[in-house]
């Protein structure tokens, strides 16, 4: 799945040129977020984005990833929706380009934690239904009280991230 070089005729540099160890990024990205919900080309057009020297077209992940343009369409907008790429315009283009969004971690991190926040609802209402004196309402409570430290937690991380994107130096 190696992604093609750019025309000669082109200046633009190639997506990632001949690198197979790039290739196995991209597949693995894909892997990732299909844990997470995403259909695997959502993934794996985010790690395309990721290892990318400059905004690509739809056209070009569909030729770099080989697979039909429908389906990064498709993918595109519901990365789009997700705030975790952004569509740019390249002066005297036509065409759209894509690339990683700078909130894609943020917006990952809130993603995992909406993801989560149900299950609060979910033990709330299992405990309604059971009498006070029921073994399974420790268990219950125990898993709104985790709820909680994980939304906690999750909000510490996002400012941490935060201050960590304010700092004036940062490693490179």
């Amino acid at each position: 799945m190696e992604l093609e070089e750019a025309d000669s005729a082109d200046s633009t540099p190639p997506l990632i040129g001949g690198h197979s160890e790039l290739s196995q990024f991209i597949e693995n990205m894909g892997l990732h977020y299909e844990d997470y919900g995403l259909a695997r080309i959502a993934g794996r057009i985010i790690g395309l984005l990721l290892v990318s020297p400059r905004p690509i077209s739809s056209e070009e992940i569909a030729e770099a990833l080989q697979v039909s343009r429908s389906s990064v369409s498709t993918n595109v907008r519901t990365l789009l929706l997700a705030d975790l790429i952004e569509k740019v315009s390249l002066p005297g283009e036509r065409v759209d380009y894509y690339t990683i969004s700078p909130e894609t971690w943020q917006k990952g991190l809130e993603l995992r934690l909406a993801s989560i926040l149900p299950l609060r609802e979910v033990a709330q209402e299992g405990l309604e239904n059971l009498k006070e004196d029921h073994p399974g309402r420790q268990r219950l409570l125990e898993m709104i009280a985790w709820v909680d430290m994980v939304e906690n937690l999750m909000q510490d991380l996002n400012q941490k991230w935060q201050s960590y994107l304010e700092a004036p130096a940062r490693p490179g």
